[in-house]
């Protein structure tokens, strides 16, 4: 009993960082038509978007790292694709959600897609790439966080980036081709949840969002944090485990494989 307690102890102690979580198929979520709007009275962080006007991601007293806004807008020409990136801390995310839900425990950094395709879109639009990096070592442009990242400055990354660690990708990649089920700008067409708490980081945390999709046509994408809908409140999201009771779990599994293989 007091060697399954001292590995228990060990296995505590000693546990590795966590993995990076992986968005599947099952992450990806289709919202129901016009219910997640990208602008309804609360401030909706845009962090990929189209429109000059949306970018600046402040309200009263609250200013936040501007938005990306180099997504293909459409306007006669199709633009088949888009490789972007976008770069803030995780203390700005903190204060985010602290000022849309103020006092709540079960926040998960969920990223809502609005896809505004022409006519009924096409019925392929493919999310290829997306990762969250912890802490690059260096980002092209070498914009700061710390400081108010400008558009222009998300827009110069380009998904250049060295070192990191990857705390979230999607895998498998390509993903499922996503239909247009919310015809027109201003609501969300997809959840995608990244299994990542942001209030599990530490605030100087650098987070860089690398997004790439492709055979879109005529339209405009927008890529947006909800001020309305957290992780919880979006049907299907799974809830994130306390990181205590999956350390716990993990620990106690292998003390019992310790064990038995010392009384076998």
């Amino acid at each position: 009993m007091r060697l399954l307690f001292a590995v228990l102890l060990l296995g505590m102690l000693a546990a590795p960082a966590a993995q990076a979580a992986t968005i599947t198929g099952s992450e990806i979520l289709e919202i129901p038509s016009g219910q997640t709007g990208s602008g309804n009275g609360t401030l909706d962080l845009r962090l990929f978007t189209f429109s000059g006007s949306e970018i600046g991601n402040a309200s009263g007293g609250s200013d936040f790292d501007n938005g990306n806004n180099t997504l293909p807008q459409g306007g006669g020409a199709d633009t088949s694709f888009f490789d972007e990136s976008y770069i803030t801390t995780a203390g700005e995310l903190q204060a985010y959600f602290d000022l849309n839900f103020p006092g709540a425990t079960d926040i998960q950094l969920v990223l809502f897609l609005d896809l505004n395709e022409t006519g009924n879109g096409q019925p392929n639009n493919t999310l290829v790439l997306l990762d969250i990096v912890r802490n690059p070592v260096s980002v092209q442009g070498s914009p700061n966080p710390f400081g108010d990242v400008t558009s222009d400055e998300q827009a110069a990354i380009d998904q250049v980036s060295t070192g990191g660690s990857t705390i979230a990708n999607l895998d498998p990649a390509p993903a499922a081709n996503l239909p247009v089920n919310s015809q027109g700008a201003g609501f969300a067409d997809y959840a995608i949840a990244t299994g990542i708490d942001p209030f599990g980081l530490d605030p100087n945390d650098v987070l860089l969002f690398n997004i790439s999709m492709e055979l879109l046509n005529n339209g405009a994408e927008e890529i947006f944090l909800s001020g309305t809908f957290r992780g919880s409140d979006v049907p299907g999201v799974a809830p994130i485990p306390e990181p205590g009771t999956a350390l716990l779990v993990g620990a106690g599994l292998a003390g019992l494989a310790a064990a038995r293989r010392r009384r076998d």
